[in-house]
């Protein structure tokens, strides 16, 4: 069964009012894109098995590597064959030093990365599971990046000629400054929203573009499906064009907001329209794996691309709860803002954390182009480290909007840099290069 094309298929190009004004005579057009963010130090410790409380293990390997969600993002942008420039704050010690030299080896420009004197850089302690194919990471943070310590002059220099602004949810002043000023300059932007973080409301409320993880939506909005959530979510940024929500092995979901009226007159319930094109998407999953690989990594591992299903169209969209649930949609988000607090020892900071927008039983349906994505096709016993392959999936979407892909084909080839990112241990050792991804998917 063929998969139809996707409506719309300059969606991921930025509309005339988001263009970047200006592009310097040394870059490329549409090829810089620049990155605020976090980037450290990861140590992975790979393990038989996670270890249960009070119990002792040893590590089968210990590896260090360079870390981050932006700084992970922008290596594999620099890879696939963009020009990225990455702002953050880390220290001056060794440590630091051996970051900034592994990212300028990705071709990632570091000019505008912050070395805090006489400060550490920021680790990570990384278990990763071998049996369980999981990571569990514990962060220790460093010295935050301050607004004032990027001036208006600084941030102009570093978003001449930026095609994209991506932010990965950390360092919530500092990012918000930087984009308001890229808003400022008609440059689109793109957030990653990984978890509830204190400042995240003001930074989402700047994107033209949204990333999520699996859990973010729900936890945000309080709505119990996904499909309600991502609707929700979708429906309190007005700004934004598009959301993507990642699902790990099972895929992505893709909601495009639509102006006009060509939408078909009855609502559909979300939930609905996303099992009608995840049913659509894997009859056509077995045909796929047996195509040629879409990249092979350095060992000879295939990875075949997936499969996807978009709406035949605008559909206009309502959610599968009913109004009278909305109190226990309130009272979710609620608890999920508490707790994500408490996780990050700011009990008293709560409402810091909620999306701070209750829904209401007047909400209006909303028209949009809906798509799916499977994941793509890799042998079980090829998974080593699943560290990272969020932001190796963000990575290819910065690739998509800089250089205009069309959204069905940039689902597709994101789900597979992150399969071929989980063939090695750590967030980039496994990042492919472009020479290594078959040509039609970059183009």
């Amino acid at each position: 069964m063929p998969i139809p094309a996707m409506p719309c298929p300059s969606a991921f190009r930025p509309s005339a009012t988001v263009m970047a004004s200006a592009v310097r005579s040394d870059v490329e057009a549409g090829q810089k894109v620049v990155g605020v963010g976090s980037c450290g130090l990861d140590y992975l410790a790979v393990v038989a098995r996670y270890p249960e409380p009070d119990t002792k293990l040893r590590t089968e390997t210990l590896e260090t590597q360079g870390g981050g969600n932006c700084a992970n993002a922008l290596t594999a942008a620099a890879r696939l064959g963009l020009k990225p420039y990455l702002i953050a704050k880390i220290g001056d010690d060794g440590i630091g030093d051996s970051m900034v030299s592994e990212l300028q080896a990705d071709g990632v420009n570091t000019d505008y990365m912050i070395r805090a004197e006489g400060q550490p850089s920021p680790f990570t302690y990384i278990i990763v599971d071998r049996e369980g194919g999981t990571r569990t990471c514990i962060h220790t943070p460093a010295a935050p990046l301050q607004p004032s310590e990027l001036s208006e002059q600084r941030i102009d220099e570093a978003l001449a000629g930026a095609s994209l602004v991506y932010f990965d949810g950390r360092l919530a002043e500092a990012a918000l400054k930087v984009a308001r000023a890229a808003r400022a300059k008609r440059i689109p932007v793109l957030v990653e929203a990984e978890r509830l973080r204190p400042g995240l409301n003001e930074l989402l409320a700047q994107a033209d573009f949204v990333v999520t993880s699996a859990s973010f939506p729900q936890a945000w909005t309080g709505e119990e499906t996904t499909g309600d959530a991502l609707l929700s979510t979708l429906q309190r940024l007005p700004h934004a064009e598009w959301v993507v929500t990642t699902l790990g092995s099972r895929g992505c979901v893709f909601l495009q907001r639509s102006g006009g009226s060509s939408a078909r007159a009855e609502p559909e319930r979300i939930d609905d329209v996303l099992g009608k094109l995840w049913e659509r998407a894997q009859s056509s999953a077995e045909s796929a794996m047996s195509q040629d690989p879409a990249c092979t990594t350095p060992d000879g591992t295939p990875i075949r691309e997936g499969t996807s299903a978009a709406s035949d169209g605008p559909v206009l969209l309502t959610w599968a709860r009913e109004a009278s649930s909305l109190y226990a949609v309130r009272q979710r988000a609620e608890e999920a803002a508490a707790a994500a607090a408490v996780s990050n020892a700011q009990t008293s900071r709560a409402h810091d954390y909620n999306s701070q927008r209750a829904p209401s039983s007047d909400e209006e349906s909303l028209q949009a182009t809906v798509a799916v994505a499977t994941a793509a096709g890799i042998a079980k016993e090829a998974v080593v480290d699943t560290t990272g392959a969020g932001d190796a999936f963000i990575g290819s979407m910065l690739y998509g909007v800089a250089t205009g892909m069309d959204p069905k084909r940039c689902l597709l080839l994101a789900a597979i840099v992150a399969a071929t990112k989980c063939t090695a241990v750590g967030a980039r050792g496994g990042l492919p290069h472009a020479h290594r991804i078959r040509n039609t998917l970059l183009s």
